[in-house]
């Protein structure tokens, strides 16, 4: 069973994850199948959907832990056949990752001076790299700010930048997302 991308049966949302299969009948019987589910270290398999004729299926992954899975698709060409006759296949996956997590900044601190205000934060993610991390001033465009180790395949990165400091206060926010889209905020108001 693999993801083979877009599908009219599979739905790309965010936590949406998608399977689809090949498969076949050498006699021509109609065939169904059944979708399981299995964390990494558990041993039983649980079900995601029965009977289902599609060769494609798309879930809510957010109702699972973050963490590691596989999917087991069975086809069985019951339909055609008397139970005696029913003959049954099973395909396991490869490892996946569900991650719905937003990644954690910390560490954010502004400091005014000479007309700048020099920005720093720390931002990590439990179980997947960092994607991007951006910037804006008091509502303004979004604006990429690259880590300081210029490394951006990592799930743990500080970053540093600078701001004009206009008249007044300014509420500067910072947005990260990991590669898996989720994203967390935060935001400091300098006076």
């Amino acid at each position: 069973a693999s993801d083979t991308g877009a599908s009219p049966g599979l739905t790309s949302a965010k936590g949406y994850i998608g399977v689809r299969w090949l498969a076949s009948d050498e006699n021509g019987d109609t065939l169904t199948f059944n979708i399981e589910i299995r964390g990494e270290h558990e041993t039983a398999w649980k079900p995601l959907h029965e009977n289902l004729r599609e060769r494609y299926y798309s879930w809510d992954s957010t109702a699972y832990p973050d963490g590691k899975y596989r999917v087991r698709v069975t086809a069985s060409d019951a339909p055609s056949n008397t139970p005696e006759q029913t003959l049954t296949s099973s395909r396991e996956s490869d490892l996946f990752l569900i991650d719905n997590t937003a990644p954690e900044i910390s560490a954010l601190t502004a400091a005014a001076h000479g007309g700048k205000i020099d920005m720093r934060f720390h931002a990590k993610d439990a179980l997947n790299l960092l994607d991007k991390a951006e910037y804006s001033v008091n509502g303004g465009e979004w604006k990429v700010v690259e880590p300081t180790t210029r490394l951006t395949d990592s799930e743990e990165l500080d970053y540093r930048f600078q701001v004009e400091s206009g008249a007044g206060e300014a509420t500067i926010a910072v947005r990260v997302s990991d590669s898996y889209e989720n994203q967390a905020v935060a935001k400091t108001v300098v006076k």
